[in-house]
């Protein structure tokens, strides 16, 4: 009797499920959520950097029925990676997932990086001074930025190789705009040696205090060159004539100071053994200041003559005594 119209019956069964299953997945749909979590690791050894290959983060998928996934938050989860057994160097390390345990029972989670590699070098620190890196154009025309940071320079810390990949450490600002002094905080910048950004070192402090000045836009002044002569050629010479070449040199600086300087001198020039006419190249005493512009050395030419010697002093003939006339005879 049971196999009476069983295809019927059976048939009957199908439909029963499948309206079952459709019911449930209206009522209580399967859906799906990825969270994306920080790494986070574990029993880090002292004295050494370690570095993550690929993104610090990882995409976790939780799957379920939707009131279930959506009971759910990123906070209760956790991406770990224990690094007791690791070693120095390179290692492939497993990715654990740590959660509510109510979770368990309804859920289904699934990292999208089961294994993780992992890089343990030695750390290193170096102190390096911080460059100013100006850009831009002032508001106001015909000046020039003077600027210091403080502190002048800053620890830069990190794994080896990557530390000793830093080259600089700069300090960058736009002068666009600028209308007088400031002073700004800036992020100091470790880059390498193509100039891109190392952005896997730390730098400390973070911040360095800009200081800006505003100065007179230097100008150009012709000032004569000055032969300074030291020590004379040895006696019986003596200097005849000197010359230098050029006579005259460009000197740039602050207009204030241009006015202070009317000649610029050579450095000492010594001439105690020299007994033959000579052509010295010298170099220029640069003002405190001012630039040289071109060469800063000029070319002397010093004649050097040999003294005549005195002629020597002959006696003169005596002349003879004039003698009295004799007396004359009175008649």
């Amino acid at each position: 009797m049971l196999r009476e119209n069983l295809i019927e019956k059976i048939g009957s069964l199908i439909i029963a499920v499948v309206l079952m299953l459709y019911v449930q997945s209206q009522l209580h749909p399967v859906v799906e959520r990825t969270y994306e979590v920080p790494i986070e690791l574990l029993n880090t050894p002292s004295g050494y950097e370690v570095r993550l290959d690929g993104s610090p983060r990882v995409r976790i998928t939780l799957r379920g029925v939707k009131e279930a996934v959506e009971s759910t938050s990123a906070d209760r989860l956790r991406a770990l990676i224990d690094l007791r057994a690791a070693k120095p160097g390179e290692n492939l390390l497993p990715l654990s997932l740590q959660y509510p345990s109510a979770w368990e029972s309804s859920l289904m989670l699934r990292a999208e990086r089961q294994r993780i590699k992992v890089f343990i070098e030695p750390r290193l620190t170096r102190q390096m001074p911080v460059r100013v890196r100006l850009s831009g154009t002032p508001e106001v025309r015909e000046v020039l930025a003077e600027a210091l940071t403080e502190p002048t320079s800053v620890r830069v810390s990190g794994a080896v190789s990557e530390v000793r990949r830093v080259q600089e450490v700069l300090a960058p600002f736009d002068l666009t705009g600028l209308q007088g002094d400031t002073e700004v905080d800036i992020t100091p910048i470790a880059v390498d040696s193509a100039g891109s950004p190392v952005l896997s070192v730390q730098i400390n402090p973070s911040m360095v205090r800009l200081k800006l000045r505003l100065i007179p836009q230097p100008t150009v002044k012709t000032v004569p060159v000055s032969p300074r002569l030291g020590e004379l050629p040895p006696f019986p010479y003596r200097i005849a004539w000197f010359a230098v070449e050029p006579v005259a040199v460009q000197v740039r600086g602050n207009p204030s100071r241009l006015k202070e300087v009317n000649v610029i001198e050579t450095a000492p020039i010594s001439l105690r053994e020299i007994t033959r006419d000579t052509t010295l190249k010298v170099p220029l005493q640069i003002p405190r200041g001012l630039e040289i512009i071109g060469a800063h050395e000029v070319q002397v030419q010093v004649r050097i003559e040999r003294l005549a010697p005195e002629p020597a002093r002959s006696k003169s003939p005596e002349q003879p005594t004039p003698q009295e006339p004799p007396p004359t005879e009175q008649k």
